[in-house]
């Protein structure tokens, strides 16, 4: 991954983080103050317009990152709709742990995102690639 593309997707995730801001402080703003809201609600569209802005950028830069970050983008939602039907008892990710794999009873590995296991033993994966996988627990080790 280029270092611009990497500086589109770090300045991506501070226009999200600062969307989700707007947006909590839309839902504290007394109901009768139309104005507040109205210009939360556009402060937030305007937000969405540069992200959609950012992501075109990296889609000319590299169309084959681009994709890579659509199908992860696409597989965490899957992932999302999964586990609300999941109680997970251990929950590993990339980001808290700086590694995060699952191994096969025959030795072989799956590196991913996120590996959660459920209460019964089974796994939900969210791999590198952008594809989220569920494994019955008895073929983890």
């Amino acid at each position: 991954m280029s270092i611009t593309v990497k500086g589109l997707l770090q300045k991506i995730n501070f226009v999200e983080a600062d969307m989700e801001l707007h947006k909590q402080i839309m839902f504290s703003i007394p109901s009768d103050n139309k104005a507040e809201i109205e210009k939360a609600v556009n402060t937030i569209a305007a937000l969405k317009k540069q992200i959609s802005e950012l992501r075109d950028q990296i889609k000319e830069i590299d169309e084959e990152e681009y994709n890579k970050i659509i199908a992860i983008e696409q597989a965490a939602e899957r992932f999302r709709k999964i586990s609300e039907s999941k109680k997970f008892v251990q929950v590993n990710t990339l980001n808290e742990e700086r590694q995060c794999f699952i191994t096969f009873n025959d030795g072989t590995r799956q590196d991913c995102l996120v590996a959660a296991k459920e209460e019964n033993g089974n796994w939900t994966v969210l791999t590198i690639d952008g594809e989220t996988k569920e494994y019955p627990g008895g073929l983890i080790q």
